[in-house]
């Protein structure tokens, strides 16, 4: 298994010269959104820490990332957006999946514009699925102990940077923003990025986001500024990078990040 698309995909796929186009994501696509991610993720330092034995159960570790990514647009505060090929609109080439935190109108708005009897039972329904699931087939590729860590080195950072400061608790949460590689380079992260903020813009919250060393560079070319390096336990994984803030204009004058 080395991450990269089957002949089928590679034959429906469309060309990386055609224009995209940025829409919001179906609840069906999650399980493409996932494929993108897992390859994309595949040797990263992360997923060598969590998923160490993802080339002995490779279909392991596709199906852990299908399922959160299914689970994540089940969410009523999850809101993902695909990038496409013009050439072929409804077949996703790159995504960015976003969180409203909080409790204040931005948020409240956001859980009611997607809740409904509908995806609240079809939530549940795929929650028990996947604890069938995981009983009868538990997830092999995993390291439980580093995932165990991770979580834990995670609320620290939530606690330094976040959860002590008011005006950063409501605000929209970049879960994940991934690109195929055929098609990095065309700014395709930006245009993904730009969708979250400008409803941040319209809603005067911030955007926060843990961002790798190669994708630190992105986040600052669209307003992102860096709070602060990982904590010891998370850079020993992920060099360079760290907690990373994009803040409204309605907050000029306030404390910003340096």
């Amino acid at each position: 298994m080395n991450g990269k698309t089957t002949g089928k995909h590679q034959a429906s796929s469309p060309s990386a010269k055609s224009p995209i186009i940025i829409r919001q994501a179906h609840i069906w696509e999650a399980y493409r959104i996932g494929e993108i991610a897992a390859k994309t993720y595949w040797d990263t330092p992360l997923t060598k820490f969590i998923s160490p034995y993802r080339h002995k159960y490779p279909s392991h570790y596709f199906r852990g990332f299908k399922q959160r990514y299914q689970q994540n647009l089940l969410n009523p505060r999850n809101l993902t957006f695909v990038a496409c090929a013009a050439s072929n609109p409804s077949y996703p080439i790159g995504y960015a999946q976003f969180l409203r935190l909080g409790d204040d109108e931005g948020a409240k708005k956001q859980i009611a514009s997607r809740w409904s009897i509908w995806l609240w039972s079809l939530s549940w329904i795929f929650w028990f699925y996947c604890k069938v699931q995981a009983w009868i087939s538990p997830d092999k590729a995993v390291d439980p102990k580093a995932i165990a860590d991770f979580n834990k080195w995670d609320e620290m950072e939530n606690e330094k940077h976040w959860n002590h400061m008011p005006e950063r608790q409501n605000r929209w949460y970049a879960q994940s923003v991934v690109v195929e590689t055929e098609f990095q380079g065309r700014g395709i992260g930006k245009l993904l990025m730009m969708e979250v903020i400008k409803k941040a813009e319209e809603e005067g919250v911030c955007v926060g986001l843990e961002a790798s060393a190669p994708g630190e560079y992105m986040y600052r070319s669209v307003g992102f500024k860096l709070l602060g390096p990982f904590n010891e336990y998370n850079a020993a994984i992920e060099k360079g990078g760290g907690i990373m803030m994009w803040s409204p204009s309605s907050w000029e004058g306030k404390e910003r990040p340096e």
